[in-house]
């Protein structure tokens, strides 16, 4: 006859077993999530995740979109055939000279995880709003991307909040199938994401177009004054072609780090007069920004940019 203590004793040593069994499947999973997520994953997507192949950079010679009349730079048909929504190169030497492959969808979702050829991948692929035209470039032209824990993708951009970094790298590169373009840093700051994280207002740094040439200055005086510096050497006046780099940062949830830069007019210098860089002593952040840093916002009852 078995014993109580006997019953008890095989209870507690099943209960045992199946804790330690439990325990080690959660360990092989997350052993196996983080073997993916921090290995695995960066490897395939440093391996065909941002093809770099351009047959000649130097190369200005044109060809045309099979049945299209759109001229296109001869140098990235080999891009384009690895995919049809490949729109330009972006080259940020702060961050990775070797340039980053940008696409473009029908919306803005398509690429959050799809890899440029075509592979499931958190890491995405850099792309341009759907909203934007770029033969002809609207006045704010946006490119979004990830910021991965590795830095790769816009994972770095945010070394832009550092005055020095700007003074080193004042200029960025993005050239479109159509055109090689280089564009003047003039901007870096923190917006929100939602309405909820700045007192009911969200920022409206992604808006494409301005109803007039007034709208357009005042949405650039509301970048400068959240801007962590100010260059004056880099002049904005109505007319002027806007880039828009957006990604996501940390310093509170759903936060977006922006930098902002202005295309290089025709006949002017590519060289930024870093000299005159100042940082910006009354920065503007949205609310969610001082609740992060226990700091009183100054702005709180400031008002708010609208576009029309």
């Amino acid at each position: 006859m078995v014993s109580k203590k006997d019953v008890k004793k095989s209870v507690a040593e099943s209960i045992r077993k199946t804790v330690l069994g439990i325990a080690i499947i959660v360990l092989v999973c997350t052993a196996a999530y983080l073997l993916n997520a921090f290995v695995i994953e960066p490897f395939k997507h440093n391996q065909t995740g941002n093809d770099t192949t351009v047959s000649d950079e130097s190369n200005t010679n044109t060809t045309l979109i099979d049945g299209s009349d759109d001229a296109i730079q001869a140098k990235y048909s080999a891009l384009l055939k690895i995919n049809p929504d490949f729109v330009g190169k972006l080259y940020i030497s702060a961050i990775d000279e070797t340039g980053y492959n940008v696409v473009q969808a029908d919306d803005n979702n398509k690429y959050l995880k799809l890899g440029f050829k075509g592979e499931t991948t958190r890491y995405g692929t850099l792309f341009v709003d759907y909203r934007n035209n770029l033969k002809e470039f609207n006045a704010n032209t946006i490119i979004y991307g990830h910021n991965m824990r590795d830095g790769s993708q816009l994972g770095s951009l945010s070394l832009y909040n550092d005055i020095e970094n700007y003074k080193a790298y004042p200029t960025l590169d993005f050239n479109t199938i159509y055109s090689n373009h280089t564009w003047k840093i003039f901007a870096a700051f923190i917006s929100n994401g939602n309405k909820a994280q700045d007192n009911g207002y969200e920022f409206p740094y992604i808006a494409t177009n301005f109803p007039s040439e007034a709208k357009f200055l005042e949405f650039i005086d509301e970048v400068k004054s959240r801007s962590y510096y100010t260059n004056e050497a880099v002049d904005i006046v109505p007319g002027d072609k806007i880039l828009t780099l957006s990604t996501c940062d940390t310093v509170f949830e759903d936060a977006r780090f922006v930098v902002m830069a202005r295309l290089v007019r025709d006949g002017e210098s590519t060289e930024v007069d870093t000299s005159r860089a100042k940082v910006n002593e009354n920065q503007r952040f949205p609310q969610a920004w001082y609740d992060e840093m226990g700091k009183t916002n100054p702005f709180r009852n400031a008002s708010k940019f609208t576009i029309n």
